[in-house]
């Protein structure tokens, strides 16, 4: 059985880009915005298909890709707050699209701490 962190990059991974691409629909006038979340799960994947297939290198990298997300979502839901009219660019309520944010922040930040004491764990065996 795969464990949560490993999960949750499977699955945070396929969503991220899918979420964006619908919240944002087909206008591509700010490509970046869409980048990095497409950069963002291919990361988590990659990671995860390391984790799972038991590369050497696996749990750093899953390590990493959590941190990565970490640090976006933060600048992301903060950015979100800060900004300005009560709805986002896909015609949800502003706290609505902060909430979701607020949970795969959340998510991340959990299978951050997760994954980096798994590998501080199995570096001591």
């Amino acid at each position: 059985m795969k464990r949560f962190e490993t999960q949750a990059a499977y699955v945070l991974g396929a969503a991220l880009p899918v979420l964006e691409t619908a919240r944002r629909g087909t206008d591509f006038s700010t490509i970046f915005f869409y980048v990095d979340d497409y950069l963002a799960g291919g990361l988590l994947l990659w990671a995860a298909i390391a984790v799972t297939r038991k590369h050497r290198y696996g749990p750093a990298l899953l390590v990493g890709a959590w941190g990565v997300i970490c640090g976006g979502m933060y600048y992301s839901f903060f950015g979100q707050i800060e900004g300005f009219g009560p709805t986002d660019v896909s015609g949800y309520s502003k706290w609505t699209v902060v909430t979701i944010k607020g949970l795969i922040g959340c998510v991340a930040l959990a299978a951050w701490v997760l994954s980096m004491r798994r590998m501080a764990t199995s570096e001591k065996a």
